[in-house]
C-alpha cells in the first residue's frame, strides 16, 4: 500500500487468511486514507462472507457482484440466492452468514476418507 501506488484495496476473504486478515488490511487501508472492495463471487457464500465484511468498516467501497445468475456452483449449494436489487445486495440477517448449504446439492464433492 505504501509503495505500490495503488488507490483501491481490494480484499478476497478466501485468499487473505478470512475475517480476521481481511479486518487487518482494511484497517491498514484505512489508515492511508484507501478505500476497499471485495474480491470473491463464485458462490452465494463468498458473497454472504463479503457482505458481512464490508458491512464491518468504514472505509467500504463496493461489493464486487457478478450479476450473472444460473451459474450452476453458485445455485445450487445454498438455499437462499443472492440478488442485486436497484444495485445493492441485502446482507443475510440469519444466523451465521445468513446462507444455508443445500445438503444434497453438495453432496457429489463431499470426499471421504
Amino acid at each position: 500500500m505504501d509503495r505500490g501506488r495503488v488507490d483501491l484495496i481490494q480484499v478476497d476473504l478466501t485468499r487473505c487468511g478470512g475475517f480476521t486478515e481481511a479486518i487487518k488490511i482494511a484497517a491498514l487501508a484505512w489508515d492511508r486514507g484507501l478505500p476497499v472492495a471485495n474480491h470473491g463471487f463464485t458462490t452465494y457464500i463468498n458473497v454472504a462472507a463479503a457482505l458481512h465484511f464490508l458491512a464491518s468498516i468504514p472505509n467500504a467501497l463496493i461489493l464486487e457482484f457478478v450479476a450473472e445468475e444460473e451459474t450452476n456452483l453458485r445455485e445450487a449449494i445454498t438455499k437462499q440466492k443472492l440478488r442485486a436489487v436497484d444495485g445493492y445486495v441485502a446482507i443475510p440477517d440469519a444466523p451465521g452468514l445468513g446462507v444455508d448449504l443445500d445438503e444434497e446439492a453438495i453432496a457429489p464433492f463431499i470426499v471421504k476418507g
